[in-house]
């Protein structure tokens, strides 16, 4: 019977309820100089975001940002958009708590390649969701700490933090 039991243990770890989740949230940044080429130097802005997240196990889902659209002034640079399936990608490892809130830690990296420079994105931090039927609300908070190359761009390296939450709709298994 004990080992029936840990079977059935086992198996549930590598099942989740939904197979996969689609996340449409605000974030909210406030950072120093987010392009190494501009001139200015503080910058906070808005930003739409849209997400996949696939749990893997149920301690551990994998998110990928498919559209960010930061809403930025002219002045700071104007608007700008990443659309793709590389705009980020976060592991989040999910606590299990007996509680409506179900708190998670998300833990990502970007790496990208331009002409002039390339970029280093890591970033962590902490959010919680909570489900009402099919959909959950969600509200994260993290830092992100981003490098640049070559050695002829002025700025090395900026710090900045966000504050994102939104629903995240539940596809179900089939």
């Amino acid at each position: 019977m004990k080992k029936l039991f840990a079977i059935a243990v086992a198996a549930s770890l590598f099942s989740g309820l939904y197979a996969a989740s689609i996340g449409l949230g605000i974030q909210y940044t406030i950072s120093e100089n987010l392009n190494p080429l501009a001139d200015t130097l503080k910058t906070s802005y808005p930003s739409v975001v849209v997400d996949v997240m696939v749990p893997i196990i149920p301690v551990l889902a994998a998110r990928m940002g498919l559209v960010e659209y930061n809403i930025i002034s002219e002045d700071d640079g104007g608007a700008n958009y990443k659309f793709g399936t590389g705009v980020y990608g976060d592991i989040c490892f999910m606590i299990p708590m007996q509680m409506p809130l179900k708190p998670y830690i998300p833990i990502g990296f970007v790496y990208a390649g331009m002409t002039d420079y390339s970029e280093l994105h890591l970033k962590g931090g902490v959010g919680g969701m909570m489900d009402f039927g099919g959909v959950s609300g969600y509200l994260e908070g993290g830092i992100n700490y981003a490098t640049y190359s070559p050695e002829g761009v002025d700025v090395d390296a900026v710090t900045f933090f966000y504050v994102q939450g939104g629903v995240r709709v539940h596809i179900p298994k089939m």
